[in-house]
């Protein structure tokens, strides 16, 4: 006989609380466990759960403990539980023989979830070592180029600059004052590139992330006002105190909303809010949300490159993304991407509080 364990707490379920499963319920768990696309899975979930209004209950139950909210139909619990359905399942499945022995699908069906279990997790922890991994190898050679080419980039903009100085004639001043300038812009993707190699050394202290994005959306007012781009804050009520280097926090947040500026060109608007999370209390969250033309599948794969723009897709990814990556990695942070469903992209970045600012 297959039971399934409180939903509240999986680990830990006196047998009286435990939820029998019936062999139809079962094999229709089953079914959903071996499709491969979410929709088919609901559709087996669907099924399953009508079959028996107490499976039903667990299910509700264990969607309300996975979204901490309340869970009201069981249409709301079956599209939550096909997104997890093996871990899930993997912790909450037990299996008991009665007197009369165990039946087959009770000899399959917890087998085939630990199977699918440790192949999701086996899945997760190679797709982020490679991701890991590729991060690494961009950041040597980012390192190695940045030396090779600063030298004698240096050397272009100091002669333009010594020539340009003695020239004359107006036309080759001209001509000299836009090689000094290249020279000046590739210095600066240069210097954007190192900082994403070898980052300086964090100076870190006790700093208000409310305050730092106010006055990041204070320097980039002018700009937007001048495309005609609406920028709104909504800040929280209450300090959120970081141990952060200020400065290095402050070229990630406005790295991030360049990006989003470039990415909308004229009009639009863009919402840039900080709140502490409701997941976990002891992380800040500043997210940059804007309504512009969104983020491509193919471009989603190379966010944090350095070496990728996504300007032919519509949207300038240039060193923003991976600039701000490498500050708020470096901090102990995350930097998450989001496809809202209105439309434009969110970046939320999530940075650790310190303890005692609760």
């Amino acid at each position: 006989m297959l039971y399934l364990l409180p939903a509240s707490s999986p680990a830990s379920g006196a047998a009286t609380d435990r939820v029998p499963v019936a062999q139809l319920t079962a094999i229709g768990l089953e079914r959903a466990l071996l499709a491969s696309d979410i929709p088919t899975r609901v559709r087996e979930l669907a099924t399953a759960l009508a079959r028996d209004p107490a499976v039903t209950a667990w299910a509700m139950r264990a969607a309300e403990c996975g979204l901490a909210r309340a869970v009201n139909t069981s249409e709301e619990a079956v599209a939550w539980l096909a997104g997890c359905l093996e871990t899930r399942l993997a912790t909450a499945l037990v299996e008991e023989s009665d007197e009369a022995g165990c039946s087959e699908i009770g000899q399959r069906l917890p087998a085939l979830v630990s199977r699918l279990a440790n192949y999701e997790l086996r899945l997760v922890n190679f797709e982020a070592r490679l991701e890991h991994e590729k991060l690494e190898a961009m950041k040597e050679l980012a390192y190695g180029a940045s030396h090779e080419i600063n030298n004698p980039l240096a050397n272009i903009a100091a002669r333009a600059q010594t020539l340009l100085q003695e020239e004359s004639d107006p036309e080759r001043g001209r001509k000299l004052a836009a090689i000094h300038r290249q020279a000046m812009r590739a210095h600066e993707m240069i210097a954007d590139l190192m900082l994403f190699a070898r980052p300086p050394k964090l100076n870190s202290g006790p700093c208000d992330v409310r305050e730092l994005v106010r006055q990041v959306v204070n320097e980039l007012t002018e700009g937007a006002q001048a495309q005609d781009t609406q920028l709104a804050c909504e800040l929280h009520p209450q300090p959120l105190v970081l141990q952060a280097d200020a400065t290095q926090l402050a070229v990630a947040v406005h790295a991030v909303i360049v990006n989003s500026l470039e990415a909308l060109g004229d009009g639009g608007s863009i919402e840039i809010g900080v709140r502490q999370t409701d997941i976990d209390p002891a992380w800040a969250e500043i997210t940059i949300r804007d309504d512009g033309p969104g983020i491509s599948d193919e471009v989603r794969r190379h966010l944090f490159d350095p070496f990728f723009s996504g300007r032919e897709a519509g949207r300038g990814l240039g060193f923003g993304l991976s600039k701000c990556w490498r500050i708020v990695t470096d901090h102990g942070g995350q930097v998450m991407v989001h496809q809202p469903v209105g439309g434009g992209a969110e970046v939320a970045i999530r940075l650790p509080l310190v303890r005692d600012s609760s």
